[in-house]
């Protein structure tokens, strides 16, 4: 794999890889923590992802959250015992033979919240030789305290790959003030498909956080960046879905 990201060919090439960070985006990410363990290491791509290198370790997502330690509830979800906080922890203060000790965690976001926090002084202050590569879909929905001790770099895909939904065109092209409220109304509706008809958040932070992939990877779209994220951090901050998105209709250009 090439890496093409200007910051992250910088750090590599200046030898002045951070100690902390967050990859975010909807492309290959774990593939580029790969790729970027395997230049560090100076080992081969094969030998980082087949988990050979004794000093790079790979949690990967595998649907279930990721915990503080292996507990009954891990033990019965099938969890390996060194696949959480603690087992991260161990790892990160064992003196690397490579140049450095190297742990990737695939979707950061799965991580409970009492395992974020008992990452939080292991990530603030990480022993000697140890990197942190995160990936993660979408950085603004992770706590505050987490986005403060990293560096973020946005990973975005190839614009000639890139492609949307037919809503998040319409709205980001169209004129019409009406269509924008009638896709609205959609997902509105959709977000009420449940027993309880209560509103679904999600429904409207997926198709928000549709629209800030755009604006990011389009540059004529970028105007909007502001706004969407704004208006994203209003829904999940339980302001009405509805009445933000309306509001995000009337103003973005």
């Amino acid at each position: 794999m090439k890496i093409t990201n200007k910051k992250i060919k910088s750090w590599l090439a200046n030898g002045s890889f951070p100690a902390r960070v967050l990859l975010s985006g909807n492309g290959d990410l774990l593939n580029l923590a790969i790729e970027i363990a395997s230049q560090l290491q100076e080992k081969s791509r094969e030998i980082i992802e087949s988990g050979i290198d004794s000093d790079t370790t790979i949690f990967r997502d595998t649907g279930k959250s990721f915990r503080i330690d292996w507990s009954e509830a891990g033990k019965k979800a099938g969890d390996q015992e060194h696949e959480n906080v603690k087992g991260m922890i161990k790892l990160a203060h064992q003196k690397p033979l490579a140049p450095y000790r190297i742990i990737i965690l695939e979707n950061i976001e799965r991580a409970t919240h009492p395992a974020f926090h008992a990452m939080l002084k292991l990530i603030e202050e990480p022993a000697k030789k140890v990197i942190f590569i995160f990936t993660t879909k979408n950085h603004h929905k992770l706590l505050d305290t987490i986005i403060s001790r990293v560096s973020v770099v946005q990973v975005t895909e190839d614009e000639k790959d890139f492609t949307m939904s037919d809503d998040v065109e319409k709205f980001l092209n169209g004129r019409s003030i009406i269509q924008k409220f009638q896709i609205i109304e959609k997902l509105d509706k959709k977000s009420r498909e449940n027993p309880a008809k209560k509103i679904n958040r999600l429904i409207f932070t997926d198709f928000l956080e549709e629209l800030i992939q755009v604006s990011r990877v389009l540059p004529k779209y970028q105007k909007n960046l502001e706004i969407l994220l704004e208006t994203h951090n209003a829904v999940t901050n339980n302001l009405s879905p509805k009445f933000s998105l309306e509001r995000l209709a009337l103003k973005i250009i």
